[in-house]
């Protein structure tokens, strides 16, 4: 990883939705496979979670989620405590929930961080269903690492390409600190690393819009052209064709193209803008094998400096990736669980297969029980 940048270390859980346990080493690339209902989206939903918890919102997204029962793994009948610790580098946090049945909110029994290797240990002081990192006397240092990592835990997924996606519509120029998780400020965004002074921002810019000619040879740039009156200007994202003058709304784009510039903004956006953790569900979605391979690519350059975690159902994804890189989930009577793998025991059919292909076989599990 970068200096400078967040690396998620180990994550254990105890009670949360389909997770009774869990006691797992994060990687810089980490590759959910399994069968549908085994327990990616859990995993995947605990960083969505936990970003509203550092923004003190998490009273209203447990509400929106249909409470604190659907929290506790089957239930508070079984499970009395969700227990979440999470390592950040040299850093780590630890909170406990109970349930509040008379409203069916979640209620902070222990929340405290773990601040470097002294190993001194920083309570913090959650009130009203929020944690303490919205407290003004909350460490400076727990606030400048372990908070503001959460809160840039969002889960990215790209999956609405129709008429309506955000995306497509127009939104304010001004909107382009970060890309949103359904990328429904991408073209302020790119529009602001288009035209900044930055070089490497710049920079970042010409390597997304090379990444889609890549796969959209018929691409030839963004159109980004703002309209509206200073100080109420709006952007909406449309595009030239190599072989035409006159822009195209994102609404001509195939649901592949349109998706793969999503991806290619959130993965080659400039390091100042990124988050420490990028966190992505299905992201071979509607894409061509051609646009996979480069995708995969992609992700492999840029787990070098940025941890990545997602989920894939793509055999085809699967295969341009090592065993070092994924998880394998299974659920038995909805208990999930989550392994790595060990290289040295598939290096034999490693030899002939590609890791998607060995996953068919049911060789490393992942797939749906019987």
């Amino acid at each position: 990883m970068s200096e400078g940048r967040k690396n998620l270390k180990h994550i254990k859980i105890k009670g949360f939705k389909s997770i009774a346990k869990l006691d797992l080493p994060m990687e810089p690339l980490n590759i959910l496979i399994g069968a549908n209902g085994a327990g990616k989206t859990n995993l995947i939903s605990l960083f969505t979670f936990l970003s509203h918890l550092s923004q003190g919102k998490l009273g209203t997204y447990v509400e929106t989620e249909g409470g604190a029962e659907r929290f506790f793994h089957f239930g508070t009948r079984n499970t009395d405590k969700i227990t979440l610790d999470l390592m950040v580098d040299i850093n780590s946090y630890h909170v406990e929930f109970v349930a509040n049945l008379d409203d069916d909110s979640l209620v902070f029994s222990k929340e405290y961080c773990m601040i470097d290797s002294s190993r001194s240990i920083y309570y913090l002081k959650p009130k009203k269903g929020e944690s303490g990192f919205t407290s003004l006397a909350t460490s400076e240092r727990v606030q400048r690492y372990t908070k503001e990592y959460l809160k840039k835990c969002r889960v990215y997924h790209f999956h609405d390409t129709s008429s309506q996606a955000r995306f497509k519509k127009t939104n304010k120029i001004t909107n382009q600190h970060y890309l949103e998780k359904d990328a429904a400020n991408i073209a302020p965004f790119l529009y602001g690393l288009k035209n900044s002074k930055t070089e490497s921002n710049r920079k970042a810019y010409q390597q997304i819009v090379s990444a889609i000619q890549v796969v959209a040879p018929f691409f030839h740039d963004f159109y980004l052209e703002p309209n509206g009156e200073e100080g109420d200007r709006n952007i909406r994202l449309r595009w030239t064709h190599t072989q035409y003058d006159t822009p195209f709304s994102a609404n001509v784009l195939s649901d592949g193209t349109a998706r793969f510039m999503c991806l290619a903004t959130l993965f080659l956006q400039p390091p100042s803008r990124c988050p420490d953790t990028i966190i992505l569900d299905e992201p071979e979605l509607g894409l061509h094998p051609v646009a996979l391979n480069i995708l995969a690519d992609i992700i492999k350059a840029v787990s070098k400096t940025t941890q990545v975690i997602c989920s894939t159902q793509s055999v085809e994804f699967a295969n341009f990736f090592q065993p070092k890189d994924f998880i394998v989930v299974d659920a038995q009577k909805g208990v999930s669980t989550f392994k790595r793998l060990d290289k040295e025991q598939l290096d034999g059919w490693l030899e002939e297969y590609g890791m998607g292909e060995i996953w068919r076989k049911n060789l490393i599990g992942g797939r749906p029980a019987w």
